[in-house]
């Protein structure tokens, strides 16, 4: 019979021997008493007597009235517990809403069980075995079934015809009135391209968070923009290039103007997304053409030659020819005279990517 040692130190201070641990070996516990009598040395002997039965039965029965009590007391607190939250969730109206739910989730767990097995009953039906189906519905070739080659020539013609008649848009007449070329901006001082909002490598600076987004270009960087005194949104933002390039326009003119308006508030915007707007083709990159033309930016090589007045619109490509004329014998001169300065301000007014080389 194995009998632990707090057993064996429990009946000990019952029967008032003091035992203390000495030391623990491998295997074995010593213990020593400070006091002991001929009467208690039973005590230590397990097999020798019944007394040490006696008292371990005697030790189970108080451990197991105490551990009843305490169990028991807790049981009658925790049902208590449970009544108060049940009263609790009865006043809130839980169990109802509860009942509610219940009912509804059990209705739609109907319906889909009796959808989808009616689903499955249709599936089976429509499905049919290999030998049910007719030979004559088997896919084969036009060989095997005995049809003559289609004709290469007609088809080649068939494609040429669908060519010819593939889908083109449909763009809308483009004309402006007088009041557009009332509109047009002019300038009094030059602007310098790609010096605003570039670094020194000629690389524009990005900034999602101190950039302002150009309406024409699209591009949030930083620089000089304008501010539309009349709309006072983000459409009459455009940055210096732009509003030069395509309106011949200048940003700082135009800044300590409080009476300017946005090319979008004047109606003769260019940009790709104002003139899709009205069923016209976006121009793409056309400054250097309408400089070439002898016009002063896109806005005027476009509102100038596609007015109403016909006479109007004729004398205006006759002073850009002029123009045009001057400014090719201007720009032969200046590089016949300096050839390395001109080279110079063509290789520094080209975008970066252009001037970046492979490695």
């Amino acid at each position: 019979m194995y009998v632990s040692h707090r057993v064996l130190a429990t009946l000990a201070v019952q029967n008032g021997v003091f035992v203390k641990r000495i030391q623990k070996s491998s295997k074995k516990s010593l213990f020593q008493k400070s006091v002991v009598s001929p009467q208690n040395t039973a005590l230590f002997n397990p097999l020798s007597t019944t007394a040490f039965q006696q008292n371990h039965i005697m030790l189970e029965e108080t451990t197991n009235s105490t551990k009843n009590v305490v169990v028991n007391a807790y049981e009658a607190a925790r049902d208590l517990r449970v009544r108060q939250n049940i009263e609790r969730m009865k006043s809130i109206g839980i169990e109802a809403a509860k009942t509610k739910v219940d009912a509804i989730v059990a209705n739609v767990a109907k319906k889909t069980k009796s959808a989808s097995s009616s689903a499955s009953h249709l599936s089976k039906k429509r499905v049919k075995k290999r030998s049910e189906i007719s030979p004559s519905k088997r896919r084969t070739s036009s060989r095997v079934r005995g049809e003559k080659a289609p004709d290469i020539h007609a088809i080649r013609n068939d494609v040429d015809s669908i060519k010819n008649n593939l889908w083109e848009p449909v763009y809308n007449e483009e004309i402006y009135t007088q009041e557009h070329v009332a509109k047009l901006g002019d300038r009094h001082s030059e602007w310098e391209l790609f010096v605003s909002g570039y670094d020194s490598q000629g690389r524009r600076l990005y900034d999602a968070t101190k950039g302002v987004c150009c309406h024409q270009c699209r591009q949030k960087t930083l620089g000089t923009h304008t501010t539309c005194n009349k709309c006072k949104l983000m459409r009459g933002k455009f940055c210096g290039d732009c509003i030069y390039m395509r309106y011949g326009e200048n940003v700082l003119e135009i800044n300590e103007n409080p009476e300017w308006e946005c090319p979008v508030c004047r109606d003769i915007c260019n940009c790709s997304f104002c003139r899709t707007k009205k069923g016209w083709m976006p121009t793409g990159n056309m400054y250097r053409a309408a400089i070439a033309s002898g016009y002063k930016s896109v806005a005027h090589y476009l509102v100038l030659s596609r007015q109403d007045d016909e006479e109007k619109a004729k004398k205006c490509e006759e002073e850009a020819e002029i123009i045009a004329e001057r400014l090719a014998k201007e720009e032969a001169k200046r590089l016949k005279e300096n050839p390395e300065l001109c080279a110079k301000e063509q290789e520094r007014r080209k975008p970066h990517w252009l001037n970046a080389t492979r490695k």
